[in-house]
């Protein structure tokens, strides 16, 4: 399944805090709460979108880690932070 990431700004520093107690209780990731959350109210969820990664959090060795994905998430996109 393809994904599409999304940024959400002027989050008030209250509703951050309620974010990170629910996901903390409910044992999820912030992500993985706030797209249940999303899907909840805007709808979209399906049987086959319920699996979540914290699901299967420490059942993938290291053959199932593709590297270079996980190095483009430490490159800085200087075009992104260099518009002062």
């Amino acid at each position: 399944m393809q994904t599409t990431q999304i940024t959400v700004r002027n989050v008030s520093p209250i509703l951050k805090r309620r974010i990170d107690k629910l996901a903390k209780l409910k044992s999820m990731s912030i992500n993985d709460f706030v797209l249940d959350a999303l899907q909840d109210k805007v709808g979209g969820k399906t049987a086959k979108d319920t699996v979540s990664w914290r699901q299967y959090s420490g059942l993938i060795d290291n053959k199932g880690i593709n590297q270079k994905v996980l190095d483009d998430f430490e490159m800085v996109d200087k075009t992104m932070w260099d518009k002062t």
